[in-house]
């Protein structure tokens, strides 16, 4: 049986072929791959299904599709990448079309997706990357729950210049006193 999170409004489930487009718009979205802290590559229809697969053939990885539950339509994607069952954290990251932006749909996911990882994969970690100029995500971040950790300073050279890049972090799980 596959993967199915719901949530009220919002599910996440692995994707499919209807997807296709979507997530091929999303990975030649300049301004979206900035955000996400890559650089568009002109990714063609056979480098976006390769992506896809090596997303969901890994077994450290959890690839979902963010979906309206009323229409099952596409709105991004999240991951867990390298999630180390032994230290029990995990990098995320998500990535949401401009229409699904600003509305509250990522607090939403991140909701699914800690609840989620926590139950199922006793993840007690998970953390993320983001550049210190995308102040949408980092109040999203906040208000789920993460906290600035660390700053790499003029880190990435993007979207033709330099920028810095966050360390966030959320506990899903007391952290331990020393």
């Amino acid at each position: 049986m596959a993967l199915m999170i719901e949530g009220t409004d919002i599910r996440l489930r692995p994707w499919s072929e209807r997807d296709f487009d979507v997530l091929q718009q999303m990975r030649n979205d300049i301004a979206l791959q900035t955000q996400l802290l890559a650089r568009a590559r002109g990714s063609s229809a056979s480098s976006v299904r390769e992506w896809l697969q090596q997303r969901s053939a890994s077994s450290t990885d959890i690839f979902l599709i963010v979906a309206s539950t009323s229409t099952d339509e596409p709105l991004g994607f999240i991951q867990c990448r390298q999630m180390d069952i032994v230290s029990r954290n995990a990098e995320m990251g998500i990535g949401l079309i401009a229409s699904a932006q600003g509305q509250g749909i990522g607090g939403h996911v991140l909701a699914l997706l800690k609840d989620y990882v926590w139950s199922t994969w006793g993840m007690r970690k998970l953390w993320l990357k983001v550049s210190a100029d995308n102040l949408a995500a980092i109040r999203c971040y906040e208000k789920a729950g993460f906290s600035e950790c660390g700053r790499l300073r003029q880190h990435i050279f993007i979207d033709g210049r330099w920028q810095d890049v966050l360390l966030m972090e959320m506990f899903l799980a007391e952290p331990e006193t020393p």
